[in-house]
């Protein structure tokens, strides 16, 4: 990657250097905080973190007056780097460490597309540790989601259906476990790829429900969140340690949900759900990709959550239409899936596909007891709403409005509203 020119008639604006770290920080910090990680041990993965996030800031200040590197990914790798060592020096080990810090591989600039990079040792090697068998289950889905996909607390507790407050304190058990037993950055023995690479499937499968549709703020979709995951999903599906059928099928669930992402908000700023989703806006790049990761996760003979899911998206993907969807072929995927993954957000899904396969009634029935989801009222409202039943469709469909996290959503609950129940 070529820098700016540096000089004072030529220096870049503030706006363009804003716009190359936010780029940096959504390509490149993963990678960064891996190296680093890698070479400070699993004990002081948030010094690697922090230490990043301190060259990102360093270069916003600093390349609007001296200019952007000519390899920016580089020039941030040592600042880290020297962050770092500051960070430790008061430590016991803090001189050994130096000399650890200093052999810092030098960074490959960035050239190819988003969803296309391959995944780095580094980064493979800390998505293990991070799932390290000595946590629970718990831990590694948690931690993954912070030190490698950047989730905040907040996003993680979201995804998580947990306290922020709860979520805060496993990262500190994470970290102070991995820390004393001192476990190595690195991959795991073949024994142990398979249980941990479903960790790290499971932490990507959050991270990118958290970017399709957010847990809070103005914005329902928070796109970076969605390519970082479909990134690491389509490179663990291409790296010889994590290539497989479960790894394919994640992959392709992911590309083919993430292919509808330019239609999740209409130009109102309203969201939009899939009847409403103009289809010649998809991706038609990414469903390409995520139709040839289904077709290589056929090869296994397991059937995982993960398939199953992506022959919904396929279903969805490759329909003409709404109407035109085969909704009965995906009901009785979703009675699979829920013997498999019992949970709420699957025993909606699965009520929904049955409303427009067998009628209103029968989706009402299918609906599991109603939660904290706006999306759960809302589908007990336009099913009560299409059995004539207006006076409960209001009262499911006001809770929808009320239960909104998002001004997208809101607006999205507010249309349904008045449309369903004039």
């Amino acid at each position: 990657m070529a820098g700016f020119p540096a000089g004072p008639s030529d220096r870049p604006s503030d706006g363009r250097v804003h716009r190359l770290v936010e780029s940096l920080a959504r390509d490149s910090a993963s990678r960064l905080v891996a190296a680093l990680a890698r070479r400070l041990g699993a004990g002081r993965i948030a010094v690697a973190e922090d230490s990043v996030q301190h060259a990102l800031l360093q270069a916003l200040t600093s390349w609007p007056f001296k200019g952007v590197p000519a390899r920016p990914e580089t020039w941030l790798a040592i600042v880290a780097r020297n962050r770092a060592f500051d960070l430790l020096r008061h430590e016991a080990r803090g001189l050994a460490l130096a000399g650890e810090l200093v052999p810092l591989a030098p960074v490959t600039e960035r050239h190819d597309g988003h969803f296309d990079r391959e995944l780095s040792d580094d980064e493979l090697a800390l998505l293990f540790a991070v799932c390290h068998p000595v946590l629970s289950p718990e831990l590694r889905v948690t931690f993954a989601l912070k030190s490698v996909c950047g989730l905040t607390v907040r996003q993680i507790a979201a995804g998580l259906l947990g306290e922020p407050a709860a979520i805060a304190q496993r990262l500190v058990r994470a970290r102070r476990q991995l820390g004393t037993i001192g476990i190595a950055i690195e991959a795991p023995p073949p024994e142990a790829l398979a249980e941990r690479a479903e960790s790290v499937r499971t932490a990507l499968y959050l991270m990118f429900n958290e970017g399709y549709s957010a847990s809070s703020g103005e914005a329902l979709v928070q796109a970076e969140l969605c390519v970082e995951a479909v990134r690491l999903a389509r490179a663990l599906a291409r790296h010889p340690m994590t290539a497989g059928p479960a790894s394919d099928a994640l992959a392709a669930l992911l590309a083919l949900t993430a292919a509808r992402l330019p239609t999740r908000v209409g130009p109102d700023g309203v969201a939009q759900l899939l009847d409403d989703q103009p289809r010649e806006r998809w991706d038609g790049r990414l469903i390409v990709a995520g139709l040839a990761h289904l077709e290589r996760s056929a090869a296994g003979e397991e059937l995982t959550v993960w398939h199953l899911r992506a022959e919904i998206a396929a279903l969805h993907a490759t329909a003409p239409s709404a109407p035109a969807t085969d909704w009965p072929r995906i009901a009785a995927i979703y009675d699979q899936l829920i013997e498999i993954d019992p949970s709420p957000v699957a025993a909606l899904a699965r009520a929904v596909a049955i409303g427009r396969a067998r009628g209103a009634a029968a989706g009402l029935d299918a609906l599991p007891p109603l939660d904290s989801s706006p999306y759960a009222h809302a589908a007990a409202g336009v099913f009560l709403s299409d059995l004539g039943r207006r006076r409960e469709a209001r009262v499911e469909l006001e809770m929808a409005l009320a239960l909104a996290r998002t001004e997208p959503e809101r607006r999205l609950m507010e249309r349904r509203l008045e449309a369903q129940v004039p």
